[in-house]
């Protein structure tokens, strides 16, 4: 009895020693040796299943900054320009008159030419400065030029600008009338006895030096143009039958007069190179035909066959001459 009290006093001190001491290893921290106390496993997301998304702190990012464009500088053209062209005067008065050039201009080499009615005259071009002046002095060559161009060129390319000059001669001759244009007559102004009749619509003129007849019609054409007719030596262009004796056997109305002699065959159409409608044009002669002087002097000509000319007419206006187109079609005319 007494030794199995004893043996259960035993196991029982031995119990509260491992109690004891499973209760202070449970506080210090896990045992050195033995398997670790078993824990809940923490469920895994499944392929079904969205994990939680860990929380992480916000940050509000800095606005943005803005980033400069990049543009690619345009690419510079080196072609040829012309910044200024300056001509003084330019309106002259006498040829041994000096021009006055001043240009600035890009480019690789420059020259100014005279310019003629077909554009720059170009084997008279002198090679400049591309920028600078220089002056020209005006002979009676340059009278029939009607400005200078400045012309710039970088390899095969180019550019030409144009100052119109007005170059007149009156140191070597002048116009018979006052207010004449602003260009050198070609030559001095060739005078002559002539004859001159009114019509009602438009009046005529013979000039013996050189022999012509001039037919000239008040009021446009058909296609716009106030016309005269012109023959030079109309003894050889006459008609077969023609005659200044021959009449046009009707009766003259009141106040008009019929014309005769050389204006009569014109009149009847008995000339060639004068339209065959000259009276139905003209009409009647309101006053008999009359001597006076005339005066007739060309402009320098500047286009072949353009031509502008100015004749005296028969109570003293002057009248302007020259053709529609270089095409002569038609001879045109008007008061100067």
């Amino acid at each position: 009895m007494r030794s199995t009290l004893a043996g259960t006093l035993l196991f029982c001190m031995t119990l509260l020693m491992v109690v004891s001491s499973c209760a202070q290893q449970a506080t210090v921290g896990p045992p050195t040796t033995g398997p670790p106390p078993e824990r809940s496993p923490t469920p895994q997301p499944t392929a079904t299943e969205t994990a939680p998304p860990t929380p992480t702190e916000t940050v509000t990012p800095p606005p943005p900054t803005a980033t400069p464009t990049m543009t690619q500088p345009p690419t510079h053209t080196p072609g040829p320009r012309i910044l200024a062209f300056q001509i003084t005067p330019t309106v002259t008065a006498n040829v041994g008159d000096v021009l006055a050039m001043s240009w600035q201009a890009t480019g690789e080499r420059a020259e100014i030419c005279p310019v003629g009615a077909l554009g720059p005259i170009e084997q008279l071009c002198r090679a400049v400065s591309i920028s600078g002046g220089t002056q020209w002095t005006i002979d009676e060559e340059a009278m029939s030029y009607s400005g200078f161009a400045l012309r710039a060129w970088y390899g095969a390319a180019s550019t030409l600008k144009v100052v119109d000059v007005k170059l007149q001669c009156q140191n070597l001759r002048q116009w018979f009338f006052p207010n004449p244009p602003q260009n050198c007559p070609a030559a001095q102004a060739a005078t002559s006895y002539a004859v001159g009749q009114y019509f009602e619509r438009g009046f005529m003129l013979w000039i013996q030096e050189p022999d012509s007849f001039y037919v000239f019609y008040q009021g446009q054409d058909a296609a716009g143009f106030q016309t005269f007719d012109w023959v030079i030596d109309p003894g050889s262009a006459l008609k077969p039958g023609a005659s200044p004796d021959n009449r046009v056997g009707e009766p003259t109305p009141a106040g008009l007069f019929e014309p005769v002699s050389g204006f009569g065959m014109v009149w009847r159409g008995e000339i060639n190179g004068i339209r065959p409608d000259v009276r139905e044009r003209l009409g009647w002669a309101t006053e008999p035909e009359f001597a006076f002087e005339s005066a007739h002097q060309c402009m320098t000509l500047s286009l072949m066959r353009y031509w502008v000319c100015f004749q005296r007419g028969p109570r003293g206006e002057i009248l302007r001459l020259y053709p529609d187109s270089t095409a002569q079609a038609r001879f045109v005319w008007d008061e100067w």
